[in-house]
């Protein structure tokens, strides 16, 4: 059987046998290179079964065929996330290594900092099982090992709430995780299978008995609650505003993604459409609307630049659930999901620099940011696109939003993106208005840290604007 035949295990197994590698190692560099090596190669084998697979693969471990045995599924939704996901965290391991030692391993026992490699890892390989696998305890499992790892990584930096932050973390994420793990028992109950393919099956040749309902609601309200999307996003602003910025480069990008794909497969794939799209699409609809008009307010009232940042990021969740309420906008989903994240890693970079030099990012007490030419120019070029002003791709991206929502007779749903989209105009000038127009008191900062991660970051705002449609089209095709 050749290499290509187990790339669907090969992709999980890589950053999670690298991950015991890197443990090992006892040595920062070493596990580092460990890491960045595995993903590197994740990276590839990724674009490689890409370009090399027509259809969606099922693979079964030990020859064991679903519904008995585990089984990994990859296809046309899922692949083009792996990629993305691999590509997200070799930016993290190739351009922020040296923000990395400065923002978080620096405040790390120097005889642990191979841990930070090997717990990295370790998530990351929680969150592919979690993309890849077609069974639902799987996930589950998936789901437990990528948090227990996020949550030590969240308590890691010079703020000592980080801890707290990380506990926050640990409850609500427990609870949200008790709650997909119930939806799961029913469903077993339910269809005598935890394959969500078999499942899908049956569903289709059943009536659908009561407890279905109450297994729906779990798995949903599980989600929603471990990807801190709103309303029960509560405990996200206090364990974010508390993290070291530059982990959250990472984490934030790609939260929004995955929770988005756990929707998705569980909406489209677990169980019959009908039974549960409309009412699930009204629901996403009216809770996209209230989290534009509150998440917006909040952060103009934020007066912390990386709590601005913080519900921005909430907020969008907005608007992804109202393009989720719709089918037909399923490749304009993906576009504003993947420029969504791609921002986010540019602003949170861009705090990263900043925070590496001053712990006060309040917007009336930043001090000045002095002989920082080229960080300023990358700093106009993040807030552009992170805003959606025109010519940059979120711009065109919310125009297209808008034509939908017109053609679709949703009327409130226009004007309350139209509000929402103002708004962030004016909290991104807030948050320009303290970088560039800081007032000068007893001292000032100057960005000393590489910067070559955040001129990458700009590069890719850029060429987003040449492969929206690629984007759109790659990953909304299933």
């Amino acid at each position: 059987m050749t290499i290509i035949n187990h790339i669907p295990a090969l992709q999980v197994l890589i950053p999670f046998f690298a991950a015991l590698f890197a443990a090992i190692t006892f040595h920062k560099f070493a596990s580092w290179l460990i890491a960045s090596v595995a993903i590197a190669l994740n990276l590839a084998l990724g674009i490689y079964a890409q370009n090399t697979f027509t259809d969606s693969v099922f693979y079964s471990f030990g020859n064991w065929p679903a519904p008995i045995g585990i089984e990994y599924r990859l296809d046309a939704l899922n692949q083009p996330i792996i990629i993305y996901l691999n590509a997200v965290l070799l930016f993290f391991l190739l351009f922020g290594k040296q923000l990395i030692s400065q923002t978080i391993t620096k405040y790390i026992d120097s005889k642990k900092h191979h841990m930070f490699y090997s717990l990295l890892l370790f998530a990351h390989a929680g969150y592919l099982g979690v993309l890849s696998s077609n069974d639902l305890f799987n996930i589950y499992v998936f789901i437990e090992i990528s948090s227990l790892a996020t949550y030590v990584l969240m308590s890691k930096g010079n703020n000592a709430r980080a801890l707290i932050g990380a506990f926050d973390y640990l409850m609500m994420g427990t609870i949200g995780a008790t709650m997909i793990l119930i939806s799961i028992g029913f469903f077993f109950a339910i269809t005598g299978s935890l394959n969500i393919s078999d499942i899908g099956h049956v569903m289709t040749n059943t009536d659908g008995p009561k407890t279905l309902l109450v297994a729906i609601v779990f798995f949903l309200s599980g989600v929603i609650l471990k990807m801190a999307f709103f309303p029960l996003h509560f405990w996200m602003s206090r364990a974010y505003s508390s993290a070291a910025p530059f982990i959250l480069t990472y984490l934030a990008a790609i939260s929004s993604v995955l929770g988005v794909y756990m929707l998705m497969r569980f909406i489209y794939f677990t169980i019959e459409a009908e039974l549960i799209y409309l009412p699930v699409s009204l629901l996403l609809r009216i809770i996209a609307m209230i989290t534009i008009i509150i998440c917006t307010y909040l952060a103009l009232k934020a007066k912390d630049i990386k709590t601005i940042i913080i519900y921005s990021s909430v907020s969008q969740i907005g608007y992804i659930f109202l393009l989720l309420s719709m089918w037909i906008a399923k490749s304009l989903l993906f576009q504003l999901l993947i420029l969504d994240s791609i921002n986010k890693i540019g602003v949170f970079t861009l705090i990263s620099h900043i925070h590496n030099q001053t712990n006060d990012l309040g917007v009336n007490s930043l001090k000045q940011i002095k002989n920082s030419k080229w960080f300023k120019i990358l700093a106009v070029c993040i807030i552009l696109f992170s805003v959606g002003l025109p010519i940059t791709s979120m711009f065109f991206v919310k125009v297209k939003l808008f034509d939908l929502l017109l053609e679709q007779d949703l009327i409130l749903e226009f004007i309350i993106v139209l509000i929402g989209s103002g708004t962030a105009l004016l909290y991104h000038m807030k948050f320009a208005k303290a970088i560039f127009f800081a007032k000068e008191e007893n001292s000032t900062i100057e960005i000393k840290t590489n910067l070559l991660g955040l001129g990458f970051i700009v590069l890719i705002q850029f060429l987003t604007l040449l492969y929206m449609n690629e984007i759109g089209e790659m990953v909304g095709r299933m």
